[in-house]
Parts: C-alpha cells; sequence; structure tokens
C-alpha cells in the first residue's frame, strides 16, 4: 500500500523512527527498485544546524564505497521543502535487537562482529571521517551475510569545524570515549573506544558502562570505571579480554593507533581456532545461531586443549594456564584439561625446588669462600661449639621474601602460587613432612601433603578469602592456590550482588588439582516502575503480581542479569507488556506511558 509520494519516491510503511527523521520503505518509480527513504521531522526542517547534519550525513556516507558502509542512493537537497536521503533498503534487524535474541554469543563470533565494523570504520577514518556514533544500535544486518554501519548524522570532518553548540554533548551516553564527553578534539580513536563498547557488550551481554542516569554512565566512562569483562563471561578467555581492555582505554595514545591493527588482532585470536575468514564464518552463523555456537564451542575445546599442551611441552606455563582456564570456562571438569594443569603444577613445584636449592648452594658456597679468605690472611677462625648444629638446619636459607620470588620467578610460570615460605629445617620437629612436594632421583615428584586448588566460584565475579587472610579477587591472576591437605576455611563474596559463603572444605590428598566449586545465593533484583500520569497502577512480572507503579519491588533472581517480562495495567488504560533487563542486587528504573482508553463502561 503506498501511503504518499514523495518526488519519485512511493512511500511505502514505516520501519524506523529516531529523534531526527523517520526511516519508510519505499519504491523508486524510475528504477524500479525497493529503498529505504529518511525523512527529516517536519519540526526541524526549519532547524539550521539540524538540516546542516542531514546534508552531512548525506554526502559523508557518498563519499564511502564498502560492504559494510549502508550505500546512499539519492539526497533531496538543502533546498528541498522536505530533505531525504534515500538509500539501500537493509533486510535485518539491528545488531542490538539481534544480540538480545541471542543470549551467549560466541566470542569468537563477537570478534567476527567486530572485524566487520573495524573494516568500515578503517574506510571512513581513511577517508577522514569519524563516526562518533558507534553502537550496535547503528550496525544492521542485511540478508544474514553481512552487517551495514549506519547513521553518520553525527559524523565530523577531521580538520573541520564542530557543528556541535556551546557545551552540548552528541552522541549515546554509554558508547561515548572521555576525549567526546569532556569536548576534547576527537579522531578515529574515539570511534576505537566506542568499538570497543560493542565488543564489550556483544562478548559478556552487558554494556560496560552503566548508571541511573546518563550524568552516572559519563561519569563512569571518564573514571574508567567497568567490570573485568572475563569475571563476567569466563569463556572469551584471557586474549580477547585483552583486545576489550585496549581499546577501552582511557587514554587515546594508549587505545590501537588504527582500526586495521584492531583488525588484525581479532582475525588472530579466531584464527587460533581455525577461522581464517570472519565474514564467511559470520554467514554461517547467521544462518543457523544455536548449531553453529554448538560446533564452535567443542571445536575451541579441542583447538585450545591442543594449544594449551603445546605451550607446556615449550616450558610456557603462563600461556598454557591462559588456553586452559579457558577451556576450563567452556567444558567445566575436562578430564584431560585438568591433568594438563596438574602438569604445570609439578613443573612449578619442580622450578621451586630448583631455585630454593640454588639459594642454598649459593649460601654454602659463601661459607666455603668465607672460610678459605681468612686461611689465606693468616687469622684464626673461631673455635667451632663443642656440640656442632646439624649441617642440614646450618645451611638451610632463610624464609624467601614473596616480593625477591616474584621479581626473579621466570616469566613463563604464570602467577605465582599462593604458598608459605619454607620453615626453617631447625625448628621442625622430627619426622614432620615438608610443605613443599620432594624431587625423587628420576626427577619426579613424590607424593606430598599438599594439593593445587582451583576456584570455581559463580557468578565469577567475586573475592576470595582462604582461611582467614585478606581478600583476593577471582580472575586471571588468582583462579587456584595450593593448600596442604585438610580442613579450611574459604569466603567467596560479592557484595553487589550476592549473598556471601562462607564454609569449609576438606582438601583430600591427590596427585591431580582439586575442584572447589561454589554458588553464591543471588540478592533479589529491585525494581522501580514510573507511570506517567497514573498513579495507582499495578505491576506483574512474568505474569505473577508483583507489586505496584512507583514502589520498589524485589524480585527474586536465579541470574546475574535476567530479562523479565512486566505487564503494567490500570484501570481506564490499555496494559503495557515489555521485557526489562534486571541485575541482582541492583536498582532497576522503568518508565511506561499507558495509553487512556476512556473509563469502563
Amino acid at each position: 500500500m503506498t501511503l504518499r509520494k514523495l518526488e519519485k519516491y512511493e512511500i511505502e510503511e514505516e520501519i524506523g523512527h529516531g529523534g531526527m527523521a523517520t526511516v519508510f520503505r519505499a519504491r523508486d518509480t524510475r528504477l524500479d527498485r525497493a529503498v529505504a527513504v529518511k525523512i527529516m521531522h517536519p519540526h526541524l526542517r526549519g532547524a539550521h544546524e539540524a538540516r546542516a547534519r542531514f546534508t552531512r550525513e548525506a554526502k559523508t556516507v557518498a563519499r564511502l564505497k564498502h560492504p559494510n558502509i549502508l550505500e546512499i542512493y539519492d539526497y533531496s537537497g538543502e533546498d528541498s521543502p522536505e530533505s531525504f536521503i534515500a538509500t539501500e533498503l537493509l533486510t535485518g534487524p539491528t545488531l542490538k535487537h539481534f544480540a538480545d535474541e541471542h543470549a551467549e554469543i560466541p566470542a569468537e563470533i563477537a570478534a567476527c562482529f567486530t572485524v566487520e565494523i573495524a573494516r568500515a570504520l578503517g574506510v571512513a577514518h581513511a577517508n577522514g571521517i569519524v563516526h562518533r556514533d558507534v553502537k550496535p544500535e547503528n550496525v544492521l544486518l542485511h540478508e544474514n551475510r553481512c552487517i551495514k554501519l549506519t547513521d553518520f548524522g553525527i559524523a565530523q570532518m577531521v580538520d573541520s569545524q564542530s557543528m556541535t553548540a556551546t557545551g552540548q554533548v552528541l552522541g549515546s551516553p554509554g558508547h561515548m570515549a572521555p576525549e567526546q564527553i569532556e569536548g576534547r578534539d576527537c579522531d578515529g580513536r574515539t570511534d576505537l573506544f566506542s568499538l570497543g563498547t560493542v565488543l564489550y557488550y556483544l562478548a559478556t551481554g552487558r554494556l560496560p558502562f552503566t548508571g541511573r542516569n546518563p550524568h552516572a554512565i559519563l561519569k563512569k566512562i571518564v573514571d574508567g570505571d567497568y567490570a573485568d569483562p572475563l569475571r563476567l563471561r569466563p569463556t572469551i578467555g584471557v586474549r580477547l579480554r585483552g583486545i576489550i581492555r585496549k581499546l577501552l582505554e582511557k587514554d587515546p595514545a594508549a587505545r590501537y593507533a588504527d582500526a586495521a591493527e584492531v583488525e588484525r588482532d581479532l582475525a588472530a585470536f579466531v584464527a587460533e581456532i581455525g577461522i581464517d575468514d570472519p565474514s564467511a564464518q559470520l554467514v554461517a552463523y547467521l544462518g543457523d545461531p544455536v548449531g553453529v555456537a554448538a560446533s564452535l564451542r567443542l571445536r575451541a575445546i579441542e583447538k585450545l586443549t591442543a594449544l594449551g599442551e603445546a605451550a607446556l611441552d615449550r616450558q610456557q606455563m603462563h600461556v598454557a594456564t591462559q588456553y586452559l582456564d579457558r577451556v576450563l570456562a567452556l567444558d567445566d571438569g575436562n578430564a584431560r584439561v585438568l591433568s594438563l594443569l596438574a602438569r604445570v603444577s609439578r613443573r612449578a613445584r619442580l622450578r621451586k625446588v630448583a631455585f630454593f636449592s640454588a639459594c642454598a648452594l649459593l649460601a654454602l658456597a659463601g661459607v666455603l669462600m668465607g672460610g678459605y679468605a681468612l686461611t689465606l690472611s693468616g687469622a684464626q677462625p673461631a673455635r667451632p661449639p663443642v656440640d656442632p648444629p646439624d649441617l642440614g638446619a646450618r645451611l638451610a636459607p632463610e624464609p624467601l621474601d614473596a616480593a625477591l620470588w616474584d621479581a626473579n620467578r621466570p616469566t613463563d610460570l604464570g602467577p605465582p602460587l599462593a604458598v608459605e615460605p619454607p620453615h626453617d629445617a631447625a625448628v621442625l620437629a622430627p619426622g614432620t613432612p615438608s610443605r613443599f612436594a620432594r624431587v625423587n632421583v628420576e626427577g619426579t615428584v613424590a607424593a606430598s601433603n599438599e594439593r593445587l586448588v582451583l576456584f570455581a566460584p559463580t557468578p565469577v565475579d567475586v573475592v576470595i578469602s582462604v582461611d582467614g587472610r585478606p581478600s583476593r579477587p577471582f580472575g586471571p591472576s588468582y583462579s587456584s592456590e595450593t593448600l596442604s591437605v585438610g580442613r579450611h576455611s574459604f569466603s567467596f563474596s560479592n557484595a553487589a550482588c550476592c549473598v556471601e559463603e562462607r564454609f569449609d572444605a576438606l582438601v583430600p590428598a591427590g596427585d591431580t588439582p582439586f575442584r572447589l566449586a561454589r554458588a553464591l545465593p543471588y540478592k533479589p533484583a529491585r525494581l522501580l516502575v514510573r507511570t506517567v500520569g497514573v498513579a495507582d497502577a499495578q505491576v506483574a512480572i512474568d505474569g505473577q503480581r508483583r507489586g505496584v507503579a512507583w514502589a520498589l519491588i524485589a524480585v527474586p533472581v536465579t541470574s546475574l542479569a535476567p530479562h523479565v517480562t512486566i505487564t503494567v495495567t490500570a484501570e481506564g488504560h490499555r496494559a503495557y507488556t515489555g521485557d526489562v533487563q534486571l541485575e541482582a542486587g541492583q536498582p532497576k528504573e522503568v518508565t511506561v506511558t499507558l495509553e487512556d482508553v476512556g473509563s469502563s463502561p
């Protein structure tokens, strides 16, 4: 059905609506093809700045020819009574809508999406154009085969005058770079910060910067205050976490220099599991998200395990641990990986034993050299006591300072194992077993009274205390401890979302790592529904009546960030139903406008 005609375009139906324009499906009657027509809102046509922005968008995008950038077909011109832009008609949803509909997008797919956006930004930056509004809502899927970067409405030519009025900030609060917020110069690295927020969102299912209002969000961006993505979703691995963190650096100089560098690192990340063509992999995923996600998981487990084993064979313990930790996140309890981690632990212990033995030999050499020097000088050494102490006790090394160990340990050992310094042999009672593994003549590790404990908390964003010691955040640098066999006390806590778990657990004897899992109970989320013009509305959550509008409602949750369906009803108004994402232990405000349908008869 044709709504009206605008020059050579027959306007058929509305397909999108924004703050500046409405987008319609239309038909070009001269070329007989479907197009999208973006028409400026009537109330903005008299605003000089709005028309200038519209013109800038048309001319900017028309210069960019790339498969991942929306193609411009036509522009009305500044003097036209109705300002409009005609573009190719895209078929799919926004990336935001797609991500909301597909929970836990595989890390490699999140990287493939980001590669496509980085390629589009690379072309824009090469043409001196900074997008300044990169976000999932401005990325559209097309024909289940590619993505398109759209909405260059606030794009800026490098070295040109900004169209922003004094004191006004243009952009989307959750995706703006610090320099954009503070009114400093923007360049391609500004877009890369925003790209980092998109990658974070795809990889974790959450935005890095959130708050109760735009001011709170912008403050977090300026402060660099965001949750470690690896704690939110351990399956992404340390390598992707590093890419995200580099993109989100506050200082532009610390970020990637250009989009090509981002594309290179992401391509290397996905290549580890055998993805050589990110675009082709994305096509396969868009055609069958569930099936491809399952196959990618199995492929990642196989490839990463092999990479971890190869790193272990090369004595690269830290690298091996990173690969194997990611496999455990993907496949909890994988027997082969636990066995490989046991090898990592044994080799780390052997290196420690060798290090302490070297210290003892150095001490002995010092004593002997000192005696030899006294002999040469003719000085008489002090008379030894009648009952000389045991040689082993005299040569035992001093307790090693932890900072000294950290400074001298080889870089490929990974994070230091949390063990106490060795006790002085002289104060050990006869028969007391050493806390360190004993090395046989064959070079193998004999049984000891210690065991490597692998922590497995749910959620992963917790701090852990063992035996009353100060808490440490769980993450890549602290995911295990070597503990003596026996009973220990533990505390897993996350004050923001969960109830603290204090418990005792027995560490049994054994040669393989012992996995200590604990799930923290989630605190209820709190929901406040504000209704416009209505004070007595009722609120139902997932079909169950929970409370009334304008009052905090406690919502029991079983996950960290669940989606719920709310239904708001009031007499004489049409019921509202919508989807809301809550956070365990956190407040959430939603504003709802109820449509007045008159009083009930």
